[in-house]
């Protein structure tokens, strides 16, 4: 049974969070007496944050607001978010204990978008902390296409690679397609940091693969900030700020123990714009087992509930189709969809010679329960490398699709037929 002590830090939440209007009329005007009375508050969803937006949930007086983010907009309009200087210090100061281990002889390259998300300030801040230097490489802009990013990290000597996991692989290529070796020609470089997507234990092996560091997580949101980070040892444990419940599909019980369910989320400090019973929209277990960095709980983000594939009634999150990838000779670049009988993915090739070994998707088949088709394609189906701005500018990781999508993508990279040529002359 969870501790009295949360639940009175949410009731000084809620009487915080009174103060502005939306919460005034969405909470009860009570303390709350019990955990039963707790999960009888109202969700929180996206779309009360749209119709809120920008500032029907500020909780704090105008003068103390200093910063202000959007999300992304990918699927409806923007959602607003305000911070105070207080959260802020607070933000700044944990990320700066990242495990990571910032230190003032870091060159940390920063190539998270700047405008607008929260992610890239906050960690350009626990960079400072640290009195690291930073080399500000927005993914939003023009003037930092990947070969300009890729000399920074050679000029500059840069020593840790702060951004999304996807973008990491990107940036590789892109190196690779200069003729430089990741593991040899940046010598300096000791670590990659990661946020803003799902770090599944295969990407974080391929990244590691890639460049041969080491590859730290966080995970948060901008409607929240950071809510989980890497210990030392790779661990994703929750920062406390947060009370987190792992509800059921329904959104209505929780969870057994160590299950996957739905992240549903409430502040625990006063935020200038709090979050009370957030429904985040991600697939997440909470594991209880003790980590040498002395803490006891650890975050397994599995991805997003829309992405999740259903074949013959069976899911397929993130995490599953990363570990079937994980089993293919091309691993970089890669979407999947779910046909009526069978999980089917497009992969680039990453060598011409790549190809799907005899009995490979039989041994898929019988691990993951259902049948599995790889579409082997070459390179530049998915991401055009003759454009390096729209190549390192990907947005937002996206690695499900329709089967019409994927279909037309397969047709898309074959070679014209005959008869297509001839009617082309």
């Amino acid at each position: 049974m969870a501790s009295l002590y949360p639940l009175e830090a949410i009731n000084l939440v809620l009487r915080h969070a009174r103060n502005s209007p939306f919460y005034r009329n969405h909470l009860p005007s009570t303390r709350l007496q019990s955990w039963k009375d707790f999960k009888r508050l109202p969700f929180l969803r996206k779309e009360d944050l749209r119709q809120q937006s920008p500032e029907g949930l500020v909780c704090v007086p105008r003068q103390k607001v200093l910063q202000y983010h959007e999300t992304s907009a990918t699927t409806g309009d923007p959602v607003s978010v305000w911070y105070s200087g207080e959260s802020m210090a607070r933000i700044h100061t944990q990320l700066a204990e990242w495990g990571v281990g910032f230190h003032e002889e870091d060159r940390v390259l920063i190539r998270f978008p700047y405008a607008l998300s929260s992610i890239a300030h906050f960690v350009q801040a626990a960079v400072h902390r640290k009195q690291a230097c930073v080399i500000a490489a927005d993914t939003g802009t023009p003037i930092t296409p990947l070969p300009r990013v890729v000399q920074l990290m050679r000029k500059l000597q840069v020593s840790v690679l702060a951004t999304l996991s996807l973008q990491a692989v990107v940036i590789a290529e892109a190196a690779e397609m200069a003729g430089l070796d990741t593991r040899r020609d940046f010598p300096h470089l000791r670590a990659i940091c990661c946020g803003g997507e799902p770090l599944t234990p295969y990407r974080r092996q391929l990244l590691h693969e890639i460049w041969g560091v080491p590859v730290y997580d966080n995970y948060g949101m901008t409607e929240t900030g950071p809510q989980a980070m890497d210990c030392a040892q790779h661990g994703l444990h929750p920062w406390g700020d947060f009370w987190m419940e792992v509800l059921d599909d329904r959104l209505e019980q929780e969870v057994a123990q160590g299950e996957t369910g739905n992240l549903v989320v409430t502040s625990l400090t006063p935020e200038a714009t709090p979050m009370i019973r957030y429904v985040t929209g991600d697939r997440v277990r909470l594991l209880t087992r003790p980590c040498a960095c002395g803490q006891n709980t650890t975050l397994q983000v599995r991805g997003r509930a829309d992405d999740i594939l259903w074949v013959q009634d069976k899911p397929f999150d993130l995490w599953e189709l990363q570990a079937i990838v994980s089993k293919l000779p091309s691993r970089r670049f890669w979407k999947a969809a779910a046909e009526p009988r069978r999980l089917r993915f497009i992969v680039e090739k990453e060598r011409d010679g790549d190809q799907i070994q005899p009995g490979l998707l039989e041994q898929l088949r019988q691990d993951h329960g259902v049948q599995v088709w790889v579409d082997l394609v070459p390179k530049g189906t998915l991401y055009d490398r003759n454009e390096p701005v729209a190549f390192g500018r990907p947005g937002k990781p996206s690695y499900t699709c329709t089967p019409a999508e994927l279909a037309a993508l397969v047709d898309a990279s074959r070679p014209p037929r005959l008869e297509q040529m001839e009617a082309a002359r």
